[in-house]
């Protein structure tokens, strides 16, 4: 049995077998893990050993250039825990990520990152019982939001803050994946890093941070509705991402989503949030526990699962168990299960009867001391009145 802390910072370091990197140091990776507090007993905070754990989801949380892992560790571990996820909070080499367009050390040297992420993503998934790669997501920060988009044949869904790129791999169109990809992306309307506009390397066009730049400038909002067309089967006519889910006037928020898709698309637009890097990201992005919800209700709606955001709780149906609905009932289970509903039921049925029961008692003594008040002794004498029949 693994002894592990749950609801606790916990830091690895990790060499990658096989890496091809120019220099070898950049094959020395680290990053940060978060168990839930459900999965662990509550005697002694270890890994529970008895029975097997329930499946949870693992989420990546990604951090900008310049930034730490410990950025995004402490702007999502507690809404994690709370939603039963596992959470890792990967270090990018000299703060940086390759992500095609950004940024820094990782994409001037090409650095393998999703091949980082994915090799975290399986070392965890044999290490676990209760880690399985197809229930992974991920949110990232600009130049992760950056990686997540361009890493996200790896996860289930992603959540991109601050940080997109334009056109879809076309291992994820619509055909090649089943049940499409959620996308919840954020994006500030007046970021000078990264333009809601898009980066290119167009000199007429205004520059964003970094030297981020794509061969072609794509806005923000086309970049969702492609999304939406091509990866997850909404319509492409007027109610393509026409539907307000959340507004904040004041704040200058609007959250625009798509019905009737395959999978959700959502994009939340901010217009007084820049990058959300002022004063702090934790403080400055206002929406970490709605990504978490976000990927809480696809996760339980995977088999059929009823999410409830304020309870943060998926109920089941008879067939499946577990924080999120991700495993399936055993036999004796079940029995139990159903065993317990027919008691239920039948504790029901006879509740029923006795308060009929009581009921009715209650009315024939009513009736007895009605009789007993009135004409006739011991019973009340029945007039009839003479009906003239024509």
């Amino acid at each position: 049995m693994t002894e592990l802390e749950c609801n606790k910072l916990i830091k690895r370091d990790i060499t990658i077998s096989d890496c091809k990197e120019a220099n070898p140091d950049d094959c020395n990776r680290s990053y940060f893990l978060h168990i839930p507090t459900s999965i662990c007993n509550e005697q002694n905070n270890s890994i529970a050993g008895d029975n097997l754990p329930p499946t949870l989801p693992l989420v990546f949380a990604i951090h900008c250039f310049g930034c730490s892992a410990m950025t995004m560790y402490t702007s999502f571990a507690q809404h994690a825990n709370e939603h039963n996820f596992v959470l890792v909070a990967p270090e990018g080499i000299k703060h940086s990520w390759n992500a095609r367009h950004c940024c820094g050390y990782a994409l001037d040297n090409q650095l393998d990152d999703v091949g980082f992420l994915s090799n975290i993503q399986s070392t965890l998934s044999n290490e676990f019982a209760f880690v399985k790669p197809q229930f992974t997501y991920a949110t990232g920060w600009s130049n992760g939001g950056f990686l997540v988009m361009h890493a996200s044949e790896l996860f289930r869904g992603i959540a991109p803050i601050s940080g997109f790129i334009a056109g879809i791999e076309s291992e994820l169109k619509r055909g090649d994946i089943h049940g499409g990809k959620p996308l919840f992306i954020h994006q500030g309307m007046d970021d000078p890093y990264v333009r809601s506009t898009g980066c290119c390397h167009d000199p007429n066009l205004p520059k964003c941070c970094c030297n981020i730049a794509a061969d072609t400038c794509t806005d923000v909002m086309d970049v969702a509705r492609d999304w939406a067309v091509e990866v997850n089967g909404c319509k492409n006519d007027e109610t393509l991402l026409a539907e307000t889910s959340y507004a904040n006037k004041d704040d200058g928020i609007r959250c625009l989503t798509s019905s009737n898709c395959i999978s959700n698309t959502t994009i939340c637009t901010y217009e007084h949030s820049g990058h959300f890097n002022l004063p702090s990201f934790d403080k400055a992005f206002p929406m970490a526990n709605e990504v978490m919800n976000f990927f809480a209700r696809d996760a339980c709606e995977v088999n059929d699962g009823w999410w409830n955001g304020i309870d943060k709780t998926c109920s089941c149906n008879t067939e499946r168990s577990g924080p999120l609905c991700l495993d399936k009932v055993v036999a004796e289970d079940k029995g139990s299960r159903t065993s317990a509903t027919s008691i239920s039921r039948l504790f029901v049925v006879i509740i029923a009867l006795i308060t009929l029961v009581l009921a009715a008692y209650a009315m024939v003594k009513k009736l007895r001391r009605h009789g007993k008040n009135g004409r006739g002794g011991k019973y009340a004498k029945v007039e009839y009145t003479d009906i003239e029949i024509n």
